[in-house]
């Protein structure tokens, strides 16, 4: 079973997580620098969610269609997805064995990986408080971790 249960969970995690990026300059910055734009396209369930640099000065994430050409595109599970964040996976072997794939200039994708890993202590923080919210939703109580906050 996967991880997400719908499209609308992996969308309000994934947009959570890129907001709390955004937000982190250690993280940030290097993305910004970067002056790429990267789409990644998820299944089971299906996402769409496009990170936008080119202009330099900011990040720009999308979810779902948009006109914004990436240079890089990843082709993954949402399962690999969620693992590679809480930084269970190791890019260049799930490259090489299909769990991963890349379109473009994947070498310039790789090189972010260490300025994306200080994000993988944000990802289980991001994951509680989007779930704790969507209980809340749904009239159920939060965790016991998020009711004192």
């Amino acid at each position: 079973m996967p991880y997400f249960c719908d499209t609308n969970e992996l969308a309000l995690v994934m947009e959570e997580l890129w907001a709390t990026i955004a937000d982190a300059p250690d993280v940030a910055d290097p993305l910004i620098e970067s002056r790429l734009v990267v789409r990644f396209h998820y299944r089971d369930p299906e996402g769409r969610l496009t990170v936008d640099c080119s202009d330099g000065k900011m990040m720009k994430v999308r979810w779902g269609e948009c006109d914004t050409k990436p240079v890089v595109e990843m082709f993954m599970k949402s399962d690999v997805a969620h693992q590679f964040w809480l930084g269970k996976v190791n890019v260049p072997v799930y490259l090489l064995s299909g769990k991963i794939v890349a379109k473009g200039p994947v070498n310039k994708a790789l090189a972010l990986l260490p300025a994306i890993k200080p994000a993988f202590l944000l990802y289980p923080d991001v994951i509680h408080r989007v779930l704790n919210r969507s209980l809340a939703k749904a009239g159920n109580k939060p965790h016991p971790d998020e009711a004192n906050n």
